[in-house]
């Protein structure tokens, strides 16, 4: 049923049968339509009471639409003195960002990060273009926003993640950082299915960190991103590697996941010289991703220093 309806975002209640309510936070792909939230088939499934706030477009769930909507369902809230945030990226920054906010006694976030502001985080421009002034004044998660316990879940070999995981648990006390190798930005992916992700939820409530990291690594050796992950990792040290995981798994990838291994694959190739050889994995990237400008900019200026080699070349021999 929807319960709050604002220019930034929507709230759902779901009323269920489980001990606690689980309030969710949408990732950006997911926009409102006035009938779903993020985690609404697990719900169902597993009958869990549930507050999923959605957002219209990838904003963050800015403070004074939150504030709003925290008042408009106060008696939702009040009804259920047990409350679990849970959210994944710009999700999982909600849910550490208002902890105190609803009161929380558990918060889950999955590859949350501190602040989009580009000036409180040069080493991330991922999401800088979502960043408002108006809207995200004093965005950062801070110390004062804190309260109950905290599960970050992140992967550690996920660089930009990595950062913001350490920075917010920094910050925030009782934030335990849990990691999950080799998922990338998509960890939340690795606990899918309803009795994982009601085993995660459950270790979060008992404060069970041995369980948690059990569950964590029991999740990464069969998280669908694993091969991906290993086989983009490897091309930073290990070319040839990464080729050999590519040729053994690659059919396998996600159209988005071969895209990616061809550009990061391509860019190691320019790095060494290799350019005709990185050209023909960009275009091949572009098949999976015909609509990603990025693809064909970075064309463009690799033929633009292949033209100038040549010119080079035959200038040397003239």
């Amino acid at each position: 049923m929807l319960v709050f309806s604002d220019e930034n975002l929507e709230v759902i209640h779901r009323s269920g049968s489980s001990p606690y309510l689980l309030v969710t936070f949408n990732e950006m792909e997911m926009k409102a339509n006035g009938s779903r939230f993020w985690g609404q088939r697990f719900c169902e499934k597993a009958d869990v009471s549930a507050l999923g706030f959605i957002s219209r477009r990838p904003n963050w769930f800015p403070a004074a639409s939150v504030v709003k909507a925290v008042e408009a369902t106060a008696p939702i809230l009040r009804a259920a003195p047990e409350r679990i945030l849970y959210g994944h990226s710009q999700g999982g920054y909600a849910a550490l960002r208002y902890r105190r906010r609803f009161n929380a006694a558990v918060a889950i976030a999955f590859c949350p990060q501190i602040s989009i502001d580009p000036k409180a985080v040069p080493f991330d421009g991922r999401f800088a273009s979502h960043f408002s002034p108006d809207l995200h004044a004093n965005m950062g998660i801070a110390p004062d926003h804190a309260t109950g316990r905290a599960y970050l879940f992140f992967d550690p070999f996920h660089a930009v993640d990595h950062q913001h995981a350490v920075r917010i648990a920094t910050l925030q006390a009782r934030t335990h950082l849990v990691p999950v190798h080799m998922t990338g930005h998509g960890t939340v992916r690795a606990f899918t299915g309803t009795a994982r992700a009601l085993s995660l939820i459950e270790a979060c409530r008992e404060d069970d960190l041995p369980g948690l990291r059990a569950l964590a690594r029991a999740a990464r050796v069969m998280a669908p991103m694993r091969p991906y992950q290993i086989a983009v990792t490897a091309i930073a040290r290990h070319r040839a590697w990464a080729d050999r995981f590519h040729a053994r798994f690659g059919s396998a990838f996600s159209p988005v996941e071969r895209a990616n291994f061809l550009y990061h694959r391509a860019n190691r190739h320019i790095r060494d010289g290799e350019l005709a050889t990185a050209r023909t994995m960009l275009v091949d990237a572009m098949t999976y991703q015909p609509e990603n400008p990025g693809f064909a900019r970075r064309i463009a200026e690799l033929d633009g220093r292949i033209a100038r080699r040549l010119g080079a070349d035959d200038a040397a021999h003239s």
